[in-house]
């Protein structure tokens, strides 16, 4: 008798890799302020440092913002290089719409060996702190008043 190898269906689908990297990638946080209020809030957080992000689309409650450069891991003999642009979503609490928002950030990271090589995107490489870090300062600001 002879043996047959499958390997399809062995590995996770697409669909299954793409939900894995955005849960493992995601930050999210409520917030006591309306939703339109949070969204102009967080537009002005992202532009100023520590962020100091362009906002490279706005559209309803998304902000998608610019990429910024980190040092990657070291590999073969370097530090690859990586980019991480951050996708901010801002919606409304279901019990309090008018009052409370919810807020979630997603890192979406890609890498490259040396300048001049393609950027790759990168999901078995998630970078879940940088969501985290840039939803830690956005909640840390929104709520001050501008140039404080």
């Amino acid at each position: 008798m002879g043996c047959v190898i499958c390997s399809a269906g062995c590995g996770p689908t697409p669909a299954q890799e793409s939900a894995r990297t955005r849960k493992s990638t995601l930050a999210s946080g409520d917030v006591a302020m309306p939703p339109k209020e949070l969204l102009e809030a967080v537009r002005r957080v992202v532009a100023e440092p520590p962020l100091s992000l362009s906002v490279e689309q706005q559209e309803r409650g998304t902000i998608l913002t610019g990429w910024k450069r980190y040092e990657g891991e070291f590999h073969i003999l370097h530090h690859w290089q990586e980019r991480t642009r951050f996708r901010i979503d801002v919606s409304p609490d279901f019990d309090e719409p008018t009052a409370r928002s919810r807020l979630s950030v997603v890192a979406e990271t890609e890498q490259r060996a040396n300048e001049g090589q393609r950027w790759d995107r990168e999901p078995r490489v998630p970078r879940p702190a940088r969501a985290e870090s840039v939803l830690k300062t956005l909640v840390e600001r929104v709520q001050r008043p501008a140039g404080t």
